[in-house]
């Protein structure tokens, strides 16, 4: 039987299992109406079995043009969300560009998103759609940060330019109808990475941040998880060729995402580089981490919730089953992305009605 697109992503709401990993329970998602299923879901396996990966994932420098340049998945708009507004915000030495959503004359709170694509990569516009719907299902203002890429900036220049984004929410949150007590990040992949950077950078800034938001995050660059990660952690019963693929071609991908955005390699072991090895994740505020089953990175993201549980940090950990590495890229094809961020501004919401109460 052929369930359709609505079908499939109101059986995601509804059905949900736990998973107890230790400490950490995680919030299992399984394959919509397929919940005993192994493998991939349907439409990532088509999804794979079409996308040649030397296109995403460079392995030499030769590759980030071809990549940069080429077409990135198509989504599409789920929102009612109306016109985006781009401004360029000058700063000594460059100009900083951000896309605002979901701006009107009411007063509302902020978060603020850092695309990913491996520190390399022009990632906005194929998270506009995304970030429609997370402006819509959070009530807040979207504000998506266009930051400098790496080998050209190099590690810390698209993190200040994620700082000085934020600094310029917060300063002129009145001008963006903006509530400056109620600003929250959101990142996927690296750009989840950014994310908690900012954060750890905001202890010594005017403002708080009251959420984080975490969407496939890559939350360590160093040899250190990779040395413990194990193929055989991936229940592939099915589908084992093009699971394996994936996940091997992005653990080597990982290792010239090193030397792409580090001039150092030794600040791998930075905090800012690798927020896993960070010592001080309790001053971190609520966090909401995704993973998919399927990706590279859900081992270190489960590392990092447990380590975010037992610093007493309010953690939600969702994982989809069946699906890959950046899947709410594919909004509207399938129903696992628009779920995600649906969570993310739905565990945001309920963090600044908690806040509210408070104040």
């Amino acid at each position: 039987m052929l369930y359709t697109y609505e079908q499939r992503e109101k059986r995601l709401e509804n059905t949900v299992t736990l998973l107890n990993k230790g400490p950490l329970d995680i919030i299992s998602k399984n394959i919509p109406f397929f919940e005993k299923s192994k493998g991939l879901d349907a439409k990532a396996k088509e999804h794979l079995q079409t996308v040649d990966p030397s296109t995403h994932r460079p392995r030499g420098i030769e590759d980030l043009e071809a990549i940069r340049s080429g077409k990135d998945v198509e989504n599409k708009n789920l929102s009612t969300v109306g016109e985006v507004e781009t401004k360029h915000i000058h700063l000594p030495g460059r100009t900083l560009k951000i896309r605002i959503y979901n701006r009107s004359e009411e007063v509302k709170p902020a978060l603020v998103y850092f695309h990913g694509g491996g520190f390399f990569e022009r990632g906005m516009d194929v998270m506009e759609n995304p970030c429609r719907l997370l402006a819509q299902k959070a009530g807040a203002v979207v504000v998506a940060i266009e930051y400098r890429l790496a080998p050209e900036f190099p590690y810390r220049q698209g993190l200040d330019d994620c700082l000085e984004g934020v600094r310029y929410v917060y300063e002129e949150a009145a001008s963006l109808s903006i509530n400056p007590e109620l600003i929250g990040l959101v990142g996927d992949s690296v750009g989840g990475n950014l994310a908690l950077g900012v954060d750890h950078l905001s202890q010594d800034e005017e403002w708080n941040i009251c959420y984080v938001g975490l969407l496939c995050p890559l939350v360590d660059l160093s040899d250190i998880s990779r040395q413990n990660w194990k193929i055989d952690h991936y229940d592939m019963s099915k589908d084992e060729p093009l699971i394996r693929r994936e996940l091997l071609q992005m653990r080597e991908s990982l290792f010239f995402i090193q030397t792409l955005y580090l001039k150092n390699l030794d600040d791998v072991l930075l905090p800012l580089v690798s927020p896993l090895l960070s010592k001080e994740k309790h001053e971190l505020p609520a966090v909401t981490m995704i993973t998919a089953e399927f990706d590279f990175l859900r081992i270190q993201g489960e590392d990092f919730s447990a380590q975010l549980l037992a610093a007493g940090v309010p953690v939600r950990h969702i994982e989809y089953k069946g699906m890959h590495h950046a899947f709410v890229k594919l909004l509207g094809y399938y129903p696992q992305a628009a779920d995600a961020v649906k969570e993310i501004a739905g565990h945001f919401s309920s963090t600044v009605s908690s806040y509210r109460s408070k104040s």
